[in-house]
């Protein structure tokens, strides 16, 4: 990969940092700085934890109280469940719709380690391509073939968080060093959403990628697993969730939002809000500072 090309990923990576619905609960841990234009994060804990199954938020039903909405992310999960001692790995890709976990006593108790990926990044790592991911759960396998022998048998040997994100480390940077090129003008795109906070147009991205509407729909699906125009709607999404989560102007109102991200009313931004986090803003908020 050549340089301009990392500079331009650390930019993004820079401009840009999802959250979760509950930000102050997370377990998070960034990666060395060679690797933080491409992994958001790594996450998991030293101990095992009880894990409970997911599922999609039911309307009519209150058993379901931890939320997981759209960070436009796509994780490898690695669990090794206490019992059988046997280790799980599955790949998530990228959502664009909420989900709850279940809190009670069904679920197991199983040590946990993930890698957190940049949307615009797994196409660096994976070995296939990225059309089928959205809102996908699958085996590791079915887009990192090697993943389990070259890192996931080594994990089962380890006791702690620090032992496992070195080890990441190591396989991460040595599947670098083999990235092919790139697309500059997806990448051209990718770095236009971010800067205007998904605040554009397809217009917009085929005046900065030189791409036709149709290249680059192909493109974004075909590397990322959504379309342009979705990929800018979650970006978007995020950029409301962090401007009202850490309210860094305090004299934005509501409306000062619904201008800033041209929603055409404050009802448009509520609905859309609420399509992407299962929660009013309000709601959101509640739930992320109990």
């Amino acid at each position: 990969m050549r340089d301009a090309e990392r500079k331009l990923m650390f930019n993004l990576s820079q401009l840009y940092h999802p959250i979760t619905a509950k930000p102050s609960d997370t377990n998070e841990f960034l990666p060395c700085k060679a690797l933080q234009p491409y992994i958001r994060c790594f996450w998991g804990s030293d101990s095992p934890t009880l894990i409970s199954e997911e599922r999609p938020i039911q309307a009519d039903k209150h058993t379901y109280a931890e939320i997981i909405i759209p960070d436009t992310c796509m994780d490898i999960i690695w669990e090794l469940d206490q019992a059988n001692g046997y280790p799980d790995i599955y790949f998530c890709g990228i959502n664009d719709t909420p989900f709850e976990v279940r809190k009670d006593n069904g679920g197991s108790r199983k040590s946990r380690f993930a890698i957190r990926f940049h949307f615009w990044a797994v196409q660096f790592f994976a070995d296939h391509h990225l059309r089928d991911v959205l809102n996908v759960s699958t085996h590791v396998e079915d887009y990192f073939s090697s993943f389990r022998k070259d890192l996931g048998d080594l994990l089962s040997e380890t006791s702690s968080m620090s032992e496992r994100i070195a080890l990441a480390e190591v396989f991460l940077l040595r599947r670098l060093e083999k990235v092919p090129r790139t697309s500059d003008s997806l990448m051209n795109a990718v770095h236009t959403i971010i800067k205007c906070k998904g605040v554009v147009t397809v217009e917009d991205l085929e005046f900065s990628s030189g791409l036709s509407r149709r290249q680059l729909e192909r493109l974004f699906q075909e590397y990322i697993g959504v379309g342009p125009k979705k990929t800018a709607d979650l970006v978007r999404f995020q950029n409301v969730w962090q401007d009202l989560y850490y309210n860094t102007n305090k004299n934005n109102s509501v409306q000062d939002i619904v201008f800033a991200y041209r929603y055409s009313h404050q009802s448009h931004l509520i609905n859309s809000f609420k399509k992407f986090a299962g929660r009013t803003p309000i709601e959101a908020l509640k739930n992320a500072r109990g």
